[in-house]
């Protein structure tokens, strides 16, 4: 990471696609007035080419970045369009399913979206999994069309409740609809998701007080370690109501290129004027003339980017009960913790929880999952 975030002719790769993607894409960038250039292209056969990786110069990534997040899907010609601003919100019908409902709404608000709500429960076939609100229909014994009439008049009467929430100011008023699918929990959000190609998942979580609940069925966990969407998690304890009460947050790096894509992306998720933007070095390398000149790198991006917030980066020990932090997000009123995360394998989960199951399972802070 010897070159310099600062200089404007260095190309920064902003997407890997197939080849035929890739150049769509590249095409759309040079109508916008970025140019744009192809790496990794099988130069005798290029139509099977993979992982071809779209570079631009760094100068012109904030306009490149409206062209990926303004234009239509990078689908060839003929494919079924995907609906846009379509906010899933997974529910189990508790109090911070309640909460989760009012974060989404008030997000779907702010883009001029729509909200699905959604609740999945498992028939007799899945019953070794740890369902989304396994505990909801009794215990165990009843049939599948018992449970499907329980969930049915439980989504019927929480349909009624955000109505009246609504009726009364106390959630967004936004087109919404009401889900129910059978299957695996977190399978039925990543389906639903993908179909609606969501902006945003918002799921509840029960917080720190039931760490202990931390296990590999979580269904939060299983969409967060899909890596394929923006999740924002709602602790049952959370102290904010609403996304727009956001001051401060907490932002993890791993201080590589890859972080001006990150946080571009939260950018985009949030309102960020006037934000307070601690930024937490996590680096594996431990060279400290390296963790140097990355962090200045970084900090000079988003001081020259983002002009309206205030950037500082905070050494912060993270152990294993992340007591250190917690300590930090107290001290400071963190209204928010933003991790970039990539998809990983069962193995690493096992044995190298990451920071976002961490925080998941041991913090009352809302925590916004950026996927890389």
């Amino acid at each position: 990471m010897s070159t310099r975030y600062n200089d404007p002719n260095r190309l920064i790769t902003l997407a890997i696609h197939t080849y035929d993607r890739a150049v769509i894409l590249k095409e759309r960038l040079e109508e916008a007035g970025v140019p744009a250039v192809l790496h990794n292209v099988n130069l005798q056969e290029p139509f099977v080419s993979t992982g071809v990786r779209v570079r631009i110069h760094e100068k012109d990534l904030p306009q490149a970045l409206k062209v990926v997040e303004g234009g239509q899907p990078l689908a060839p010609a003929g494919a079924r369009p995907r609906t846009m601003g379509k906010v899933v919100v997974p529910i189990d019908f508790s109090d911070y399913s309640l909460k989760a409902c009012k974060i989404g709404f008030s997000y779907a608000k702010r883009i001029g979206g729509q909200v699905i709500v959604l609740h999945a429960f498992m028939n007799e076939s899945h019953r070794f999994f740890l369902p989304f609100g396994s505990d909801l229909y009794g215990n165990g014994d009843q049939d599948d069309k018992t449970v499907r009439a329980a969930a049915t008049l439980k989504m019927k009467n929480f349909k009624t409740l955000l109505v009246k929430k609504i009726i009364d100011g106390e959630i967004a008023n936004v087109p919404f609809d009401t889900l129910l699918r059978e299957g695996v929990p977190e399978q039925c959000v990543l389906q639903c998701a993908e179909k609606v190609d969501t902006p945003l998942i918002v799921m509840g979580t029960h917080g720190a007080h039931q760490q202990e609940l931390a296990a590999m069925g979580s269904v939060t966990a299983e969409v967060v370690d899909a890596g394929k969407y923006p999740v924002f998690t709602v602790p049952e304890n959370m102290a904010i109501s609403d996304v727009y009460e956001v001051k401060h947050v907490a932002f993890f790096s791993n201080l590589n290129p890859q972080d001006i894509l990150s946080f571009d992306a939260f950018t985009r998720l949030m309102e960020i004027k006037n934000l307070n933007i601690s930024i937490i070095p996590v680096v594996e390398k431990k060279d400290a003339a390296y963790v140097e000149r990355a962090t200045s790198q970084l900090m000079q991006y988003c001081t020259e980017h983002y002009a309206q917030c205030t950037f500082h980066v905070v050494s912060v020990t993270l152990d294993d009960d992340l007591s250190a932090f917690q300590q930090f997000v107290t001290d400071n009123h963190v209204d928010l913790i933003a991790v970039p995360n990539k998809k990983r394998n069962i193995v690493s989960r096992l044995f190298n929880p990451s920071i976002a199951h961490k925080v998941l399972f041991q913090s009352d802070v809302p925590m916004l999952v950026v996927p890389v």
